[in-house]
């Protein structure tokens, strides 16, 4: 009996194997069931009889990329599975039975752990991103490096793309990128313009917060506190981000903003078209008032001042921000230019008679001009675009044209010698250069520069800066102006150059000898105060040094091993290959590049929505 038993189950087992190998070559395959890149369903077999190399030079010769009898051994069967990482766990970008790659993920090389495939711009919103729009494209709510930016909120929508939308700052709502919103959108009270949170100093010394935009003892702050972003909530840089200042395209090229207030006037202002035309310090207390603003103390000039109290109060007609650039010196100062060009002038002259360095005449327009003013000495360059006669020039940081309000008039009118220059009070006139730019004289500015316009005269300006006093480390404050101007540190006075007059230097030195009862470590407000006063001339120089304190950009530091907002990838070598990463931390070819790589790929998810995940088509028993 046990003969005959066995005898039977060799006979089963025999005729089993027979009709698998009919059934084989019917092709009985599964209706989806595609040829593997570089291989052949039907019969794949080389001259030996297995199954793992084609011998004909492509792809499937690769035994980690075709080849292995079982998900989870580390080696590809391209036609039987989508992925082989190693495992068979679920949820790591390669499903646990090896016949689905996850969406956002790619696993190649086999035996390798699958990385996530996140690519900034293609509408797929996946961590580490905080948000994808489809595009790159900045100011449009979602930066280039998938950030959600500033003045902007962002929501997914149901096919996972982010859409974005402004917020309204001032409508007492905090959304988006906002860190606070206090109804309005006026700085200095806690929450600036673009509703992000300012220190509190009501007791003296500044309380700086995480989130608040200034970094005063934190190793970064981005004006938030969203974690993944480079900076996290409390403060600290994230592993594989690197944080530079605002501003910056490197740690050498930075800029700094500063939030500014104006309030426009007119020549109907008792204290504006004035007379006077002197120094006049003494004209506000040695202290800022309880609401920060300077309190008028007397008329050492005349009575030049009648309704001080409107300079600085009331609702601002215009909030704004002053960019300064590095001036090659470790300072940053404001320039003539919108993107930071410089104003160009001549090289003053240090051997003038009066024994001050003075500019040279300037270029008249005319032979009369130059008889009657002296004209600069220069070689006629035929080569010029166009020819003509051109001297040296030098460039000068601040702004000898200073009118932030001329937007609030009809500026198309041309700034002309005839009538609308004249001394007598008048809301808008041409303006004069002054020396300390490069050129004597005072000449108008129509003389000097193509695009003249009448300006907007009668203004103040209100600047306020936060810092951390470093008895050790000095800081420095330089300002050149007209009119009036008026810098406090820690709420006293440290610059006096009040009155109606032409541009004036001052400057203030923040160190262990100038404390200004200031304690050190603390956070504490600079505050500048300038008005313009009389029509003609309108100056304006800021300069910082040591107040490095505006909001981080952080950004990912590519070859870290780490994948940060913005790299789409990062192994550590970058080196590159199909599905791998490579150099600046972008993908390479990859399923979903929308390019059907033949050699790994039957089709891409970018161009055919039936695509599979991973890009070519597997048996399904």
């Amino acid at each position: 009996m046990r003969q005959t038993s066995n005898l039977s189950m060799v006979l089963l087992m025999t005729a089993l194997s027979a009709l698998a190998i009919m059934l084989a070559g019917t092709g009985c395959d599964s209706d989806n069931a595609r040829q593997a890149p570089g291989g052949n369903n039907s019969s794949d077999a080389d001259s030996d009889g297995d199954s793992d190399s084609d011998s004909d030079g492509d792809a499937d010769d690769d035994p980690n990329l075709y080849g292995g009898d079982r998900c989870g051994d580390g080696l590809l069967d391209r036609k039987k599975e989508a992925c082989d990482d190693g495992n068979t766990t679920d949820g790591d970008g390669c499903k646990g039975d090896c016949r689905e790659v996850q969406k956002g993920y790619t696993c190649y090389p086999p035996g390798k752990p699958c990385s996530q495939l996140v690519v900034c711009g293609d509408g797929w919103l996946l961590l580490p991103e905080l948000c994808d729009d489809g595009n790159t494209e900045e100011g449009d709510g979602c930066s280039a490096l998938c950030k959600i930016e500033i003045g902007w909120k962002c929501s997914e929508n149901a096919d996972g793309i982010s859409v974005c939308e402004p917020t309204t700052c001032g409508d007492d709502k905090q959304e988006g990128a906002e860190s606070c919103d206090d109804g309005n959108d006026v700085p200095f009270d806690g929450c600036n313009s673009e509703c992000q949170k300012e220190p509190d100093c009501s007791g003296g010394a500044c309380a700086s917060e995480c989130g608040d935009g200034l970094v005063l003892g934190e190793e970064c702050d981005d004006g938030n506190k969203i974690n993944g972003d480079g900076c996290n909530d409390k403060c600290e840089v994230e592993d594989g981000f690197k944080c530079y200042q605002e501003g910056c395209a490197s740690e050498e090229d930075c800029t700094l903003t500063a939030s500014v207030i104006y309030r426009d006037f007119s020549h109907t202002h008792s204290d504006f078209s004035v007379s006077c035309s002197t120094m006049s310090k003494g004209m506000v207390a040695d202290e800022l008032g309880g609401d920060w603003k300077p309190r008028f103390v007397g008329n050492p000039d005349g009575d030049c001042v009648k309704s001080f109290d409107d300079w600085y109060n009331g609702a601002p007609d215009k909030v704004g921000q002053i960019v300064l650039y590095p001036d090659g010196n470790g300072n940053f100062v404001n320039r003539y230019g919108e993107n930071g060009e410089p104003w160009m002038g001549y090289e003053t002259d240090p051997n003038s008679a009066t024994g001050e360095a003075v500019a040279p005449p300037w270029m008249a327009g005319t032979v009369a001009e130059c008889e009657a003013d002296g004209c600069i000495l220069c070689v006629y360059d035929q080569t010029a675009n166009p020819p003509g006669c051109y001297p040296p020039t030098i460039a000068y940081d601040g702004n000898p044209l200073f009118f932030p309000l001329d937007d609030l008039i009809d500026t198309t009118t041309s700034c002309t010698l005839t009538g609308s220059a004249t001394e007598t009070a008048q809301d808008a006139a041409c303006a004069k250069i002054p020396a300390q730019y490069g050129i004597n004289g005072w000449p108008w500015e129509p003389r000097v520069i193509d695009d003249a316009h009448e300006h907007n005269f009668y203004f103040t300006s209100e600047v306020t800066y936060w810092f951390k006093y470093e008895p050790e480390n000095p800081a420095t404050l330089n300002f050149t102006g007209d009119d009036d101007v008026w810098v406090f540190v820690n709420g006293r006075l440290a610059v006096d150059l009040g009155g109606v007059h032409i541009p004036e230097n001052g400057s203030v030195t923040i160190d262990k000898n100038n404390s200004f009862g200031m304690t050190a470590g603390n956070v504490y407000k600079i505050n500048v105060f300038h008005a313009e006063r009389k029509v003609e001339g309108s100056s304006f120089k800021l300069t910082l040094g040591g107040f490095n304190t505006a909001r981080s950009e952080c950004r990912p530091e590519c070859g870290d091993g780490i994948v940060g907002l913005g790299e789409q990838c990062d192994d550590g070598k970058n080196d590159g290959g199909y599905g791998q990463c490579g150099k600046n931390c972008m993908w390479e070819a990859y399923c979903g590049d929308g390019i059907v790589q033949e050699e790994f790929e039957h089709c891409d998810v970018a161009l055919d929505p039936e695509c599979p995940n991973n890009c070519f088509f597997i048996e399904v028993e």
